[in-house]
């Protein structure tokens, strides 16, 4: 196993790609314009689209394997579903891998994977911590999923024999409830890793302790149960999930009712860990920052379909509801102070980030139409207020 790699930055990135900025602080009351009328014609959306799109299926054979990754991500748990302290999230690892180096590259060596895993298929990684600033513990389940039982089970062995040779620290563990995991910890750092095949899929989970790595103490049971309480929830939730057949992968619809459809597309130029994707509620929670807080809000108003592109959008249960959404999640914080709202669209907010951070994006805006609760950003104000103009012009178009 690899020590893993966390830095401030990934932490303030978390500000700009998990739910619009807004999850990085409570919410804030603000004036409600929403009842003002909009004329689109006078929205300045600069370049940007206003037109809804048609996406159908998958248009090559690596977006349809995100994809299936992206349908994966809404059958598995996030940790804090495997205990509720696991809520600090890092949002600087790829959740959609098709290669694993920017996800398990970190906490796992990955040099021989396509040796080790030749029919891979797709995975979604899961994280979170359960102190921010990397003062508790880590958890990590990376479910990937192949053509086949055998294929899975050959690929856990073999990835467990990979990372076990990477160095000369590693000792095996048995996980005594999943006899058939192969497993594997350091006894000088308080850091386990275990690959298990259920089905056609491979779990790997992996937990690494800071606090007790810096106090220089060990507690293999303690890691011993915490893998088996992960797997307790892991295995049978995504054993509700089917697999598509891979000779049928290319059918997969890139949309799922019509989010990606209302969201604004992402500008070629933008930097961006994950691809574009939509996600029911569940799927939503592994893109936020605290995960607690977050579904709170979320279950609250009756989320039933998110998308990330461009923009993060959710669909509420109604109008009502995602405004409060909108307001819970785009308020102003201690670390933001209000901005203008774009020409024209006074119904949405916008904000200036002003913390202490240096590697942040400066610029938030939030509006809601309908079921709908929408959040951009930019390093620039008027780029800001641009994107959400384009996507309030998305959403009435696409009503």
């Amino acid at each position: 196993m690899s020590r893993p790699i966390r830095t401030a930055g990934a932490l303030v990135l978390a500000c700009a790609v998990a739910l619009g900025g807004g999850a990085c602080g409570g919410p804030a009351a603000g004036t409600d314009k929403s009842a003002q009328p909009v004329d689109l014609a006078q929205l300045d959306v600069g370049n940007y689209a206003t037109t809804p799109r048609a996406y159908g299926t998958a248009k090559n054979p690596e977006q349809a394997r995100m994809i299936e990754a992206e349908r994966l991500a809404n059958f598995l748990p996030p940790p804090s579903d495997i205990d509720p302290g696991f809520v600090f999230q890092n949002p600087s690892l790829s959740k959609v891998f098709i290669e694993p180096k920017n996800s398990l590259g970190r906490i796992m060596d990955v040099s021989r994977f396509a040796e080790a895993a030749p029919d891979f298929v797709a995975g979604f990684f899961s994280n979170a911590g359960n102190a921010p600033d990397n003062r508790g513990t880590d958890l990590v389940n990376a479910v990937m999923i192949f053509p086949d039982e055998q294929k899975a089970a050959a690929a856990a062995a073999a990835l467990e024999r990979v990372d076990f040779e990477a160095n000369n620290r590693n000792t095996p563990v048995q996980i005594a409830k999943y006899p058939a995991a192969h497993a594997h910890w350091q006894p000088t750092d308080q850091s386990i890793g275990s690959w298990f095949a259920t089905g056609k899929f491979v779990v790997y989970t992996w937990v690494y302790d800071y606090a007790k790595v810096y106090l220089e103490k060990v507690d293999l049971a303690e890691l011993l149960a915490l893998v088996e309480k992960s797997l307790d929830t892991v295995v049978p939730a995504i054993g509700r999930f089917t697999p598509t057949p891979v000779d049928q992968l290319m059918t997969l619809p890139v949309d799922i009712d019509g989010m990606l459809n209302r969201a604004l597309p992402r500008p070629r130029e933008d930097s961006w860990i994950d691809p574009p994707g939509a996600y029911t509620e569940r799927g939503a929670l592994h893109f936020t920052i605290d995960s607690a807080d977050d579904r709170r809000i979320i279950e609250a108003a009756g989320v039933d379909r998110y998308a990330a592109d461009g923009t993060h959008l959710f669909r509420a249960r109604d109008a009502d509801s995602a405004a409060r959404l909108r307001e819970e999640l785009g308020g102003l914080t201690k670390k933001f102070r209000g901005a203008e709202s774009p020409k024209g669209l006074p119904a949405a907010q916008c904000k200036e980030y002003i913390g202490n951070e240096t590697v942040v994006v400066r610029f938030y805006c939030s509006v809601s139409y309908d079921r709908y609760a929408a959040f951009a950003w930019s390093h620039q104000l008027l780029d800001a207020q641009q994107r959400i103009s384009a996507q309030y012009a998305l959403l009435v178009n696409a009503a």
